[in-house]
């Protein structure tokens, strides 16, 4: 439970902070260091392997985007009334959510499936010629991993209610395990040991299915565990969808999946953008969003810090320390992320050399990676400061600030700097640069405005009023 007494100081609430946000920090650090190693891998294999990786996951990130911030509604409204102290409300939220986040799942799954080949060939639409390396393994590649979507989606919903209710650390062992096989798999699946053939791009999903079935499977054990914060009686539960409180929790989360839909969407379409360059630029595009994923993910952990923190705090009814625990979060986050991107920043060549060999890859991306890390502590700002507001349930307006950033500052600025000036992709990357600089000072007046504060009371007289 977060520490919400009348007499913290400073120091007290950054301890609180601390103490809350370093189990999802360190899970989404373990994350991005399991996506790069999972990249490097990948990257050995060559560069046609690392371009089919890279796209292939555009969509799959797009789906796991917008079904996860499906999960904001649950995080957001489980803190809630978990602060308000209203354990019936507690329960039915969270018996709500694992019913929906596994018929998603299996919904998903299904889809991707069979649409799997028909999405790489949109995504490679503006190439000269289609790359048939890509076509063939991203094929295959896509069928297995939304397969595993029927594992994945349901365990991002049970972290999902333990970070609501402000167990950060749970998720944090579910995702070590989660990660360990997925690495283990992939290294044994990729290159083929002892009986096991050499797979190549097709082991990559093989072993991100298979860490995302043992998370599932621990993630069950938690879920029934009587020594966890959940504490529901599943054998008197009557497993029925409630719509009034499905519609309570969509009212969070279809704004913020709307957000992850924009936000995604706009980088498939960066990414159609980047593949008619040819596969070394794809390649190249690949990696340099991977390494800056690394001081991110840290951001991202302290943004889900902030969302239970401003969510409990606000369900508590004390305004003034929600924003208080806002301002301290970005604090913190500011100073850990710029910390983080010195030693990037000067080591730049010889981190990207742990990817690749190819010249080609390695004097296209060190320029990008070098200057994207510059503004890590920008990203900082906007990523902890939207996790504040997505707290207080205020996701129609970061829903909003992300489809103009993303639809007019990110891809036209994208299209004039690398096509028209013929800047490439740097050009692309300034695009983002320009994007991300724009929501963070939006969201920073937001935030100062205190307008946030009100949001979800505004929701509950609607609904009164409505019922």
């Amino acid at each position: 439970m977060v520490n919400l007494s009348d007499d913290l100081t400073p120091k007290k609430m950054r301890k609180n902070i601390l103490n809350l946000a370093w189990p999802a920090a360190l899970r989404m650090f373990l994350q991005s260091i399991v996506g790069i190693v999972d990249i490097m891998m990948v990257g050995s294999i060559g560069a046609h392997a690392l371009a089919t990786a890279d796209v292939s996951n555009r969509f799959v990130f797009v789906t796991i985007g917008i079904l996860s911030a499906l999960t904001m509604g649950s995080t957001a409204l489980v803190a809630r009334y978990k602060g308000a102290k209203d354990s019936i409300k507690t329960d039915n939220i969270i018996i709500q959510s694992l019913l929906a986040g596994f018929i998603l799942s299996i919904i998903v799954a299904v889809l991707g499936f069979i649409f799997a080949k028909d999405i790489l060939n949109g995504m490679m639409i503006l190439m000269d010629e289609v790359d048939p390396f890509i076509l063939t393994e991203g094929n295959i590649y896509l069928k297995i991993v939304f397969t595993s979507m029927i594992f994945a989606l349901p365990t991002l919903m049970i972290n999902s209610i333990l970070q609501g209710l402000g167990d950060m650390k749970t998720p944090l062992y579910i995702m070590v395990l989660t990660n360990i096989v997925n690495v283990l798999g992939n290294y044994l699946f990729i290159f083929g040991i002892g009986f096991l053939p050499q797979l190549g791009v097709t082991g990559a999903a093989l072993g991100t299915g298979l860490g995302r079935l043992v998370g599932f499977l621990v993630a069950i054990y938690v879920l029934s565990s009587k020594r966890t914060v959940i504490k529901i009686h599943f054998d008197k539960v009557k497993w029925k969808l409630d719509w009034d409180i499905i519609k309570e929790i969509l009212n969070i989360g279809v704004p913020a999946s709307v957000e992850q839909l924009v936000r995604q969407g706009s980088q498939i379409i960066y990414t159609i953008l980047v593949s008619g360059l040819g596969t070394i630029t794809i390649a190249s595009n690949a990696l340099a969003m991977n390494i800056n994923s690394l001081p991110m993910m840290i951001g991202f952990g302290f943004g889900l810090a902030a969302t239970t923190l401003v969510g409990q705090s606000l369900g508590a009814g004390k305004e003034d320390l929600a924003t208080e625990y806002g301002k301290q979060t970005t604090y913190i986050t500011m100073i850990i992320m710029t910390i983080i991107s010195i030693p990037m920043f000067i080591w730049v060549e010889p981190i990207i050399k742990l990817y690749t060999t190819n010249p080609e890859v390695i004097s296209l991306s060190k320029p990008v990676v070098r200057m994207v890390i510059t503004i890590q502590p920008i990203f900082a700002i906007y990523i902890v400061l939207v996790g504040a507001l997505r707290g207080a349930g205020d996701t129609r307006f970061t829903m909003f600030t992300t489809m103009v950033g993303n639809w007019t500052g990110r891809l036209l600025s994208s299209l004039f700097f690398g096509y028209v000036l013929g800047l490439g992709l740097i050009g692309f990357w300034i695009g983002m640069m320009i994007d991300i600089s724009s929501r963070a000072l939006i969201v920073f007046y937001r935030f100062k405005s205190k307008k946030w504060q009100r949001i979800y009371d505004r929701k509950e007289n609607i609904s009164k009023k409505a019922a």
